[in-house]
């Protein structure tokens, strides 16, 4: 079984690269890392027509984000402000950080 591993978490903030909603900025809302994909706040949004339920009489319009491939994403540093390539370093108390390609600073952990 291989393992999935994203370059972005949850609470990230990343610039969409590539399809329909190429340049939009957003901040990651739900990882899916066994399909490769991230749900980003208002990018992507579908809508789901809902017929009227007991639970739900009045049923309607929902509108979600749906998610896309976490390939057509890319983290924003939040100190050189631009979308960025993410490298690791290993501390000595054995902790991994993200590192900015750009600006060679710490990218915090979001949430």
């Amino acid at each position: 079984m291989t393992r999935n591993r994203l370059n972005v978490r949850t609470g990230d903030t990343v610039r969409v690269i590539a399809g329909n909603y190429s340049g939009a900025t957003g901040q990651v809302l739900r990882t899916i890392p066994a399909k490769g994909q991230v749900v980003v706040a208002d990018v992507n949004m579908r809508k789901h027509h809902r017929r009227p339920t007991q639970r739900d009489p009045e049923g309607g319009i929902m509108t979600f984000e749906a998610p896309i491939r976490a390939s057509n994403v890319m983290l924003v540093c939040p100190h050189c402000d631009e979308p960025t390539r993410v490298s690791r370093r290993h501390d000595e108390d054995g902790t991994i950080e993200r590192i900015c390609k750009r600006c060679d600073n710490p990218i915090p952990t979001a949430g």
